[in-house]
């Protein structure tokens, strides 16, 4: 696996500096030129303090923790980095007042999305990292990336971000109440809405078995009957994230709509996209005209959180989640049914194929994704900080390994992912593995108008979800927000 190089110091040699034999234009970099340099000149990092934010939270901020320890470790006495974990919607609020109000407090580096590095860098929040990459003599190699995570993060062919993963929502799945049920395990979105209507019949019936962990005074390994009132197999509300950050974008790009044009607007005013957004409505509310006859879910609200409760219960067989919460999910397992194989119970996969209406298309297997990134601050003025900041960029991006991708992080760098320790590892084995690579994610094009484009396809997505607009067409709903969208763009650009 590849790790920091320094222009072929060896690491003992950084404790006098780092070589800064790439610097070709650090000349003409803005910014405090405050580097010091051995007689070797290699730059002399002595006691580099670094403020990241990041966007990780709980057992996600915890692995993120202890790979920043490491870092630390291997860079005492000459780079430290301290972080500060906000969830996505607190940082947004927290970034922007910070640097329209007190930008002396500002972070030097943020672990965020890489789909908000256009947008920022139109607020002039952030410096190109790929510069300090060169000014520091550490090899930046694109061609390691897969394209979509660092179109997003590159404007005018220079990157504003290092990125360091890709990640999305993700199925789980109840393997004993399909196998002891005789269905089978979906592939795409026809076998998905046969399973889940074929259990609804059997639980009319009396007929569908079902375990899990319950208040109903069963042992959670005891086999029992379903309910007769009717059994959702795939419970989800657009109060749960992984509906409105991914399962929505995954619908309409699975149905070959774009979610941005080439100038940055917003481009899911298709029929392509009120297809995608039809699937989802037609599992809530099906139809005459739907795939499926039964619902696969019961109707939540538009603020309701599904949660994990129906399919650790046994009353649902298929949940989204974020991966990250898998190895938590399989831990409640291995308690609730330790004496019949635990974890093996449940198995997981990516969305892909799951809401295509075509599964033969190209598009049918792509999944929206998010990447995370690390982005340089231009409040960050000193060039030593700033070249710290891509020494410690370029050490995420590849030293994370197995124990991000535990985490639900796939890598961005193929030379990770494919290296055989990485594919040869359990964790791997039992369920990384099924998330894909980075080229089956689709993200967000550069767009400064991000947040807008977002917040208003959401908005026809909740809709969509919601009984109050159950008479409205996805089209309809789509064209509606699309025109808001685009006027609001108008008003303010």
């Amino acid at each position: 696996m590849k790790k920091t190089v320094f222009c072929l110091l060896a690491l003992s040699t950084l404790a006098f500096g780092v070589s800064s034999c790439g610097n070709k234009k650090g000349n003409n970099l803005d910014g405090v030129n405050d580097l010091k340099k051995d007689e070797s000149g290699n730059i002399i990092y002595e006691n580099v303090k670094l403020n990241l934010w990041s966007v990780t939270t709980g057992d996600d901020a915890k692995v993120q923790d202890a790979i920043i320890a490491k870092f630390n470790e291997t860079y005492k006495g000459m780079i430290e980095v301290t972080t500060n974990h906000q969830s996505r919607y607190d940082l947004e609020s927290l970034l922007e007042n910070t640097m329209q109000f007190d930008d002396e407090n500002a972070p030097d580096i943020l672990f965020n999305h890489g789909m908000r590095v256009t947008e920022y860098n139109t607020k002039d929040w952030l410096s190109p990292i790929e510069d300090y990459y060169e000014l520091a003599g550490i090899s930046f190699d694109k061609d390691d990336f897969a394209d979509s995570l660092l179109n997003a993060t590159t404007i005018d062919g220079k990157a504003y971000g290092t990125p360091i993963d890709v990640h999305s929502a993700m199925i789980e799945i109840r393997v004993d109440i399909l196998e002891k049920n005789n269905l089978k395990m979906p592939t795409n979105y026809a076998e998905l809405v046969e399973v889940c209507d074929k259990a609804n019949e059997l639980a009319k019936a009396n007929n569908l078995w079902i375990r899990g962990y319950n208040s109903e005074g069963y042992k959670a390994s005891e086999w029992r009957k379903a309910s007769t009132e009717g059994y959702t197999a795939f419970p989800y509300s657009y109060g749960d994230m992984w509906v409105h950050e991914f399962a929505g974008y995954t619908a309409i790009v699975q149905n070959g709509a774009s979610i941005v044009d080439d100038k940055g607007m917003p481009a899911w005013n298709s029929n392509e996209a009120a297809n995608g957004l039809q699937v989802l409505k037609d599992g809530v509310f099906p139809t005459s005209t739907s795939k499926n006859k039964s619902a696969m879910t019961k109707y939540y609200g538009s603020e309701y959180d599904v949660g994990v409760g129906p399919f650790r219960s046994g009353e649902a067989i298929f949940t989204l989640n974020g991966p990250w919460t898998y190895l938590s999910d399989a831990r409640n397992f291995d308690t609730d049914l330790k004496d019949d194989g635990g974890r093996q119970n449940i198995t997981t996969r990516s969305l892909s194929n799951l809401f295509a209406m075509d599964n033969t298309k190209e598009y049918a297997n792509k999944i929206k994704g998010e990447g995370h990134a690390v982005m340089l601050m231009s409040t960050t003025e000193s060039w030593t900080k700033r070249c710290a900041a891509a020494i410690f960029a370029d050490y995420l991006a590849y030293n994370g390994g197995i124990e991000w991708a535990k985490s639900g992080h796939i890598p961005a760098a193929s030379s990770v992912l494919n290296n055989e320790d990485f594919r040869n590892n359990e964790a791997y084995k039992e369920y990384v593995q099924y998330w894909g690579t980075p080229d089956d994610y689709v993200v967000y094009g550069p767009t400064e108008h991000y947040s807008y484009c977002d917040q208003y396809f959401k908005q026809a997505l909740q809709k969509s979800l919601n009984k109050d607009y159950k008479d409205k067409t996805t089209k309809e709903l789509l064209e509606k927000e699309y025109k808001d969208c685009v006027d609001y763009i108008a008003l303010y650009q």
